[in-house]
């Protein structure tokens, strides 16, 4: 099946549902790491139900859109990766309250035959009362679908990280079982867990979710910016670059901008990359600066 870009910009995505508990906020803060990794956290809130604030990466799994619109639009999904996450927070995200995700298609840029292209999709949170909870902008890499034309307007590039040396490093020990804990967030996808799925994409093992990688590093940036506490994220962005595996040291390198960070995450272990290109900011900024980071 070709792909049909004009049927892909124009799908009616059916929003997602879905009443978050205390139980399921406690699973993801644990799964990217709030728990401690060596010694028991000195702030219980994103762990603990009498005093819980759910952490702010804890929405990039809530409401997902429901449906196969994006396979039915003739996309190669089986040579699909992601290729970039944008996330601004706009309130506290409210637990055992009904939330809706209401999603569209912003663009599709076309890198050539052979060469693939991007398709970006936005999905915004809303409340029980309406009020919007978190806007999240994912990009896809379609490796599959290069030649297939553009349309729409992409999201800004996001800025590469200083050529100076990072102002502060944080590592954290990535448990093997990491894969395992995050997938019962709601992402099944057997590329995380099955090594025989995974030798078929080209990996030794199977890789962590690149939105785990992108948890652990919100929590690094958490416990670079004390004083804001660990929910102190406004807003958060990334390019994936290169694949991460449980059991290795995720080194987070932070450049300090006030109430802004820029950030990039290696594996130690490979020296490679992970996670580049990355902003953030931090919620004591004005409200007209909490928006989307470009």
């Amino acid at each position: 099946m070709t792909l049909d870009v004009a049927r892909l910009m124009t799908a009616q995505i059916p929003p997602g549902r879905q009443t978050p508990t205390a139980r399921d906020a406690i699973l993801y803060a644990i799964s990217v790491g709030y728990a401690g990794q060596i010694e028991p956290p000195e702030d219980l809130s994103p762990i603990y139900e009498p005093v819980l604030k759910p952490v702010p990466t804890y929405a990039n799994v809530l409401a997902p859109s429901v449906g196969g619109w994006f396979r039915e639009s003739g996309i190669d999904v089986a040579k699909v990766v992601h290729a970039e996450q944008r996330l601004t927070l706009h309130a506290e995200i409210p637990i055992g309250a009904e939330l809706e995700g209401r999603s569209r298609m912003l663009s599709v840029v076309d890198r050539g035959a052979g060469k693939g292209m991007f398709a970006s999709f936005e999905r915004q949170i809303f409340g029980p009362d309406g009020q919007p909870v978190a806007t999240i902008v994912h990009t896809n890499a379609c490796r599959g679908d290069g030649g297939c034309g553009g349309a729409g307007e992409p999201p800004e590039p996001l800025a590469r990280a200083p050529e100076r040396r990072p102002d502060q490093e944080v590592d954290v020990a990535i448990p093997h079982m990491a894969a395992t804990l995050y997938r019962l967030n709601g992402d099944l996808n057997p590329l995380h867990i099955d090594p025989v799925f995974a030798a078929k994409g080209g990996f030794q093992r199977p890789i962590l979710h690149g939105l785990c990688t992108f948890g652990y590093a919100g929590y690094a940036i958490s416990l670079v910016a004390p004083a804001w506490g660990l929910g102190a994220l406004a807003a958060i962005a990334a390019r994936f670059s290169a694949p991460f595996f449980p059991g290795e040291t995720l080194r987070t390198e932070l450049w300090n901008e006030g109430a802004k960070i820029r950030f990039r995450c290696r594996s130690v272990e490979r020296d490679v990359i992970v996670l580049d290109s990355g902003a953030a900011s931090l919620s004591r900024v004005e409200p007209a600066d909490q928006r989307l980071i470009r």
